[in-house]
């Protein structure tokens, strides 16, 4: 919620308004960028298409247009030529942060880069499950070289687990992961982004998902964001916290 001190003898020098109007311009010249046109659009309309391009202005949507209304407070409504509203410290310091973050959203090569650990499709499947158990993982991307073949997760492994119960056959740790991928339930349960990519493109990967009533098991982080090119990160649903700590927004899937 936007808040405003309404007493104007609290600082007669407006600093609180000369800051808040000077960040609402940068990020206005930031959308213009963003939308690729320097010509006058109204704010809520510059929000709204800058919004449809931009995972980070998305993000601050609702905020940037509450502002808007404070602006248009600070700039046409006065008293004796005083401007009628002040925005509290914390408002200025709130939209001071949004300008940060949009101009220079952190990106995931900032602090989701790694060894991934992977597995072939010829490997056996008692190989991947006793890494899955070693390294505490509940997933493992499957590659052919460069190739991306598919997801192994602990779901599907339960599956082929159950089907060789269910026919009367033992558990052979020798079959191919090729083999007990054949048991993924969903194939579509993971995502390819690049490692410039932002932490909002991160995040609205899994929100995506999620409006679709589907989950998205693990982002697939490669170095221009193409399923055939080798992991240099993985982001799975455990690193949400962590996603949305970074971004200073809260868990709302």
């Amino acid at each position: 919620m936007v808040t405003v001190n309404h007493d104007n003898n609290h600082d007669n020098n407006h600093d609180n308004s000369e800051r808040f109007l000077n960040t609402f311009i940068e990020i206005e010249q930031e959308l213009k960028l963003i939308v690729g046109n320097d010509k006058f659009v109204p704010f809520y309309n510059l929000v709204s298409r800058a919004s449809s391009k931009n995972k980070t202005v998305r993000a601050f949507e609702i905020y940037l247009k509450e502002y808007a209304d404070l602006r248009n407070a600070i700039v046409h409504e006065r008293i004796n030529g005083e401007p009628i509203a002040e925005p509290h410290e914390k408002t200025v310091l709130h939209l001071e942060e949004i300008l940060n973050t949009i101009s220079s959203p952190p990106r995931i090569e900032e602090g989701f880069l790694g060894e991934v650990v992977t597995c072939t499709p010829y490997d056996p499947i008692g190989y991947a499950i006793k890494r899955m158990h070693h390294e505490s993982f509940s997933q493992f991307p499957v590659y052919d070289n460069c190739k991306f073949v598919g997801l192994l997760t602990s779901e599907t492994v339960t599956r082929w687990v159950a089907g060789k119960l269910s026919c009367g056959i033992g558990l052979i740790e020798e079959e191919s992961v090729f083999e007990v991928l054949k048991f993924t339930e969903n194939t579509d349960n993971h995502a390819f982004i690049d490692k410039k990519a932002t932490l909002f493109e991160a995040l609205s990967l899994f929100q995506e998902f999620n409006k679709k009533g589907k989950t998205l098991k693990a982002i697939i982080v490669t170095k221009s964001g193409k399923k055939n090119e080798f992991p240099v990160g993985i982001i799975t649903v455990f690193d949400l916290p962590k996603l949305y700590h970074r971004v200073g927004l809260e868990i709302s899937l």
